[in-house]
């Protein structure tokens, strides 16, 4: 059954500002940069717990309810948004996701392959923001090495398997977390944030 994920205003034009290129700020003279995450300047981080709790924070609300909003930009700068399906994070907190070749994501990627992940629990008041660059893979061994879903989940969206089939790999530059005892800014209700 379809699901809705809910997000704030402001952290959704966070989320499609950092994609664009765009600044929140009416007086920053920084331009986009383009194909490396976009990786925000270091006074926009904020953080006050230790690393590896934050990131043990993220992968908890992820593992709690896998499916994420997955934001790209296409031809005309627009962002465009969509659920998905994810694998677990790795060590790195890089993440999987399935699709088809010729669906209108992957031909964003091509086109910019900075990306975001969103994953969010309403209930718990708790979110990640993944912030990365994404890799497209259509070979057959990095498909049959890397799939992270079930046989089951696999054969039901995927029946000519691994021919239809392309993987979306995305590598973090920089995340954001609120929840899972990771709280925000009380000032400016920044979350926390870590870079890869």
């Amino acid at each position: 059954m379809p699901r809705i994920i809910l997000m704030s205003k402001g952290t959704l034009l966070a989320i499609l500002f950092s994609l664009t290129g765009l600044s929140c700020s009416p007086d920053s003279s920084e331009k986009p940069n383009r194909g490396n995450g976009l990786t925000p300047p270091h006074q926009e981080l904020y953080t006050a717990a230790e690393r590896q709790d934050i990131i043990a924070a993220a992968r908890a609300i992820i593992e709690d309810d896998p499916t994420a909003a997955l934001v790209s930009i296409d031809s005309l700068d627009r962002p465009r948004i969509r659920s998905v399906d994810t694998s677990k994070p790795d060590s790195s907190m890089t993440i999987w996701i399935a699709t088809r070749p010729d669906t209108r994501k992957v031909d964003q990627i091509r086109g910019n392959p900075n990306v975001a992940l969103y994953y969010n629990d309403d209930l718990q008041i708790s979110y990640v923001s993944i912030m990365g660059t994404a890799l497209l893979h259509d070979d057959i061994e990095t498909i049959e090495a890397n799939n992270p879903f079930s046989d089951e989940w696999t054969s039901r969206f995927f029946p000519d398997y691994p021919k239809n089939m392309l993987l979306i790999e995305i590598r973090p530059t920089w995340m954001e977390v609120m929840g899972q005892g990771i709280a925000a800014s009380e000032d400016t209700w920044r979350p926390q944030a870590v870079t890869f």
